[in-house]
């Protein structure tokens, strides 16, 4: 009878599925005393335990240290340099969403700044339309136009806003708007948001404008027309169009070259327009 094999515990060539049994008993030879050898098993290995890792006091978090080969709470690191890693995570993660945005404005300003630029005729049809269609000064949307595009149909800011009215990518998707280039679908989304807008604020013309650039959220906040730079020229420039009797007709729509800039923190800016 032949002996039955038997694995060293480490180290040797064994078959995978062997290697799967590695708890079984081990085969050990003992010897009778009339001469025969017989075979028997080893009593089997105390079952192992492994040991989890232990709830650290005052954190959440353990790791293993194989220098002193036990599990130990990972420090807690002090609130500046907690708040500061934070910051800087969110710093950059908003700069590569910038970056991916700005990569789709590009696609977007080159893919329309060849295209069909609309013409006075049909840009003043759209806000003729648009304005007796909801109940709005046409010079008042008029002059919204000339300060936000300058009558360019085909204009990309770089913040991505596109259009006759400068309409943002999620403003325009909440406004149903298939396709921004488009006077007539443009001009009518813009003039319903500024309607909506003008509702709001009870005709409030100033509010309405800042909101429109700066967005409600501000205008609540700042209990008026927010102190930006940027929302006060706005207002003024649009304000002093509406009601300075300007010829407020479109002029021939404008083909500003597109302009590739980075600023001094290496943000990439893409646009056709100021």
């Amino acid at each position: 009878m032949a002996a039955p094999r038997a694995w060293a515990a480490e180290g040797d060539d064994r078959p995978h599925e062997d290697r799967q049994h590695e708890d079984r008993p081990q085969i050990i030879t003992a010897t009778e005393e009339h001469g025969r050898k017989v075979y028997v098993n080893d009593p089997a290995p105390a079952e192992k335990h492994t040991t989890s890792p232990p709830q650290a006091k005052g954190s959440s978090l353990v790791y293993w240290s194989s220098k002193e080969n036990r599990w130990k709470p990972v420090p807690r690191a002090n609130t500046a340099s907690m708040q500061a890693a934070r910051s800087a995570a969110a710093e950059v993660s908003q700069y590569y969403r910038h970056e991916s945005a700005l990569a789709a404005n590009a696609k977007i300003v080159m893919a329309n700044a060849g295209g069909h630029q609309a013409s006075q005729e049909e840009i003043d049809s759209s806000i003729v339309m648009a304005a007796a269609r909801h109940n709005v000064d046409p010079n008042l949307v008029r002059a919204v136009v000339k300060v936000e595009s300058n009558f360019n149909s085909n204009a990309v800011s770089r913040k991505g806003a596109m259009g006759l009215m400068q309409l943002m990518p999620s403003t325009a998707k909440e406004l149903n708007v298939k396709n921004p280039f488009d006077p007539e679908q443009n001009v009518d989304a813009g003039v319903r948001h500024l309607k909506q807008l003008l509702e709001n604020y009870g005709g409030d013309v100033n509010l309405t404008l800042a909101a429109y650039n700066a967005g409600s959220g501000a205008v609540a906040r700042s209990a008026g027309v927010p102190h930006f730079p940027e929302t006060q020229n706005y207002v003024r420039r649009i304000t002093n169009l509406y009601y300075g009797g300007f010829d407020l007709t479109p002029s021939s729509p404008s083909h500003d070259p597109v302009r590739v800039q980075r600023d001094a923190r290496g943000v990439l800016y893409i646009s056709n327009t100021d």
